[in-house]
């Protein structure tokens, strides 16, 4: 039967195996393809599969049983694995507070093996080079959970910080366990703040045919709360040994006050028989009615000195042996070994049917639809390439043409009507000057200056309030084409904004030099007095005398001076000089604001969107080098993850055919109990040799 064993364990092995190689290629694909992909959802389901698809290989290949430890911390967990190995292993069988598992084996030679979330490994040939790492990833895992809480999610340190340690394989050297094939699983213990539950802890096991040991000590065996999460491990385990670890040193008062041996020394059965009638629950009760559930009262400290020391096996407290006793008998027997084979044949058909959900799921779904997204994007992006340089071939005049019309009607409308107020204001000043002592000069550039300035400004207020107007409009005033508007605000211009920047890079209106109403002295009509003719003074220096230089008339005249050297025909040439600079001014005006806002301003407006489009489309060319890049990366990534499908898909009927085979030995197999035999991890073309069956130490007394 165990030959018959070993060829079963052989084909499970090189069936399964050979998709692990699939796994680690599409997680390697994934990791290569970047954060932003639809795959990417398939990595932590991935790399859980794979942890337990090799779990399951290593556990079958090695014929391995596997004995899953439970117990609240300071229970005797550690002294109990003592006990059962024979050997040293309590610097490592129990990490404080660091909620992972610990796997106990035979071994050549002690060695420590760390395996993290993200599958990889380290390994340590000291056990305080372990502790150290220990200390620093158990400081490192309480920050990544302290950060998760604050986020308000509950940790998934596969997902969260794949960085944690996953289990720790503890090769002994020199143990008991090379005559079981057993592997002792110690598991953190209840009420540690950082374990992720039970339920997560013996996922691997379950469909595993492991057995339980629950330890608890004498002293918190009445406490409800020792046995809070015990039903989830009556789910998962069809056999549990309740190990009590009593103190046989402990010792009470009597009545005279003399210290005499306490119930746990003298009558530990008593104990057990108690928690039973009083505490134990109805689930427990009846599991323990079924024979699932043993119990033991046992001295561990007492077994694991014996055990360490090679003690002779009658000196073994008597509740250790009939433990390790039913232990062996029930990894020794038939119906371990069938659910052995039956369990391993469900569990990858469990696996391989959650990988074969994963690959035909919505990841993959949104992975297809990625690259044909991706598709969709690079034609598009083909086409708007196109669409730029259509567009910086465009002749923009005529876009212009609305703004235009808008400015120029209301530039001769404001030139207009402020043209007839200025023509008021100075000979209004005229007049003024008349009555006044000032100087020619002060009416020229004192009063007609700034009346000519405030005219020219207030025109270019009314033609900036018109374009303005125009820009604020949706559409900035513009009629482009259809398909441009939107062409340019896809390549992020702001058609308002740089309309504006335009006006501001025209700078000021270049405004004539003459600021003024021009008044040639020498045409202004002047009368000499007798004195002047007496005097023999010409008009030309009647006039300088009069007026002052020709380059600055700015001799004041008295009102009477002025009406006697000027009188009426004087009065009537101001006029006409500003009769005929207004005349002048006007359409000047016009032409110049015509001039700035229109060819000037658009110039340069339609100047920026040609640079902005031609610097659109080094953008569009990278995108679209990026998009194809993507493509090429969802590329790799589909052909593993297709091949990681199809070769799921085709382990189904060669598992089921391995399953038919199975059934027919099943049956066959014998009633008689037996123990599976350690084997010697073969190479890749080894072949395994059967296990040979080895007759279990120790009676129940």
């Amino acid at each position: 039967m165990l030959t018959q064993l070993g060829t079963y364990c052989q084909q499970f092995d090189g069936t399964l195996r050979p998709l692990l190689a699939d796994i680690s290629t599409a997680l390697a694909a994934i990791d290569a393809a970047g954060p932003d992909n639809a795959g990417r959802g398939l990595q932590t389901p991935l790399r859980e599969l794979q942890h337990q698809m090799k779990s399951l290989c290593d556990k079958v290949l090695e014929q391995q049983a596997y004995v899953l430890i439970f117990g609240p911390l300071k229970s005797g967990k550690s002294t109990l694995m003592n006990a059962i190995a024979g050997a040293y292993v309590s610097e490592v069988s129990s990490l404080p507070a660091y909620p992972c598992l610990v796997f106990v084996s035979a071994g050549q030679k002690r060695e420590y093996v760390l395996t993290t979330y993200d599958g990889s490994v380290r390994t340590f040939s000291a056990a305080q080079e372990l502790a150290t790492h220990i200390d620093r990833a158990h400081g490192e895992l309480a920050a990544a959970i302290r950060a998760a809480e604050q986020k308000g999610v509950a940790f998934d340190p596969a997902e969260h910080f794949p960085q944690a340690i996953r289990r720790v394989d503890v090769r002994v050297p020199g143990s008991e366990l090379a005559s079981t094939g057993a592997v002792l699983v110690d598991t953190p213990g209840l009420y540690t703040r950082m374990r992720f539950g039970y339920d997560r802890m013996t996922r691997d096991f379950r469909n595993a045919a492991a057995c339980a040991i629950f330890v608890v000590k004498s002293d918190t065996l009445f406490l409800e709360q020792v046995f809070a999460e015990f039903q989830q491990l009556l789910d998962l385990f069809s056999r549990i040994f309740l190990v009590v670890n009593v103190d046989a040193h402990k010792r009470d008062v009597s009545p005279d006050g003399k210290l005499v041996p306490s119930l746990e020394q003298s009558k530990p059965e008593a104990v057990l028989q108690a928690f039973q009638q009083l505490a134990m629950s109805a689930p427990l009760q009846r599991a323990a009615e079924q024979g699932k559930v043993r119990m033991y009262p046992v001295d561990l400290l007492h077994a694991a000195s014996n055990s360490l020391q090679r003690g002779p096996n009658e000196q073994m407290p008597a509740g250790f042996r009939a433990f390790r006793q039913d232990l062996s008998d029930y990894l020794a027997s038939s119906d371990y070994l069938a659910a052995f084979l039956r369990d391993s044949l469900q569990r990858a058909q469990t696996l391989l049917a959650e990988q074969n959900h994963h690959m035909t799921g919505q990841d993959m779904v949104r992975l297809g639809q990625q690259t044909q997204d991706l598709d969709e994007q690079l034609a598009w992006l083909t086409g708007e390439q196109a669409r730029v340089q259509q567009a910086l071939q465009y002749d923009w005049t005529p876009a212009f043409a609305r703004g235009h019309r808008d400015v120029d009607a209301e530039v001769e409308r404001s030139a207009r009507d402020a043209g007839a107020k200025l023509l008021r204001s100075l000979g209004a000043s005229i007049d003024t000057w008349f009555l006044s002592s000032h100087s020619l000069e002060w009416l020229i550039q004192g009063q007609w200056t700034p009346l000519v300035r405030d005219y020219r400004e207030e025109v270019l207020a009314a033609a900036r309030r018109t374009f303005e107007q125009g820009v604020a409009q949706i559409d900035a005033g513009l009629d482009l084409p259809n398909g441009v508007p939107e062409l340019v605000r896809r390549a992020g211009i702001d058609l308002r904004q740089t309309m504006a920047h335009a006006l501001a890079q025209a700078g000021a209106v270049a405004w004539p030099k003459l600021t003024t109403v021009p008044v040639d002295l020498q045409q202004v009509p002047l009368k000499r007095s007798m004195l002047d003719v007496v005097a023999f003074r010409s008009l030309d220096k009647v006039r300088e005398r009069l007026f002052g230089p020709l380059q600055k008339p700015d001799v004041k005249i008295p009102g009477k001076e002025k009406a006697a050297r000027l009188g009426e025909p004087g009065r009537l040439f101001l006029h006409q000089c500003v009769t005929a600079f207004r005349g002048q001014l006007l359409p000047e005006t016009v032409a110049i604001l015509r001039q700035h806002f229109g060819p000037r301003v658009c110039g340069l407006a339609a100047k920026s969107l040609q640079e902005q489009l031609q610097a659109h489309a080094p953008r569009l060319e990278q995108k679209r080098a990026e998009l194809a890049a993507a493509r090429t990366r969802l590329q790799a990534l589909a052909a593993p993850l297709q091949k990681l499908a199809a070769a799921t898909k085709g382990l189904v009927p060669k598992l089921a055919e391995l399953g038919r085979a199975f059934d027919h030995e099943v049956a066959q197999l014998p009633g008689k109990q037996v123990v599976l035999q350690p084997q010697a991890k073969p190479g890749p073309r080894d072949a395994r040799p059967a296990a040979q069956p080895n007759p279990a130490s120790g009676r129940r007394p």
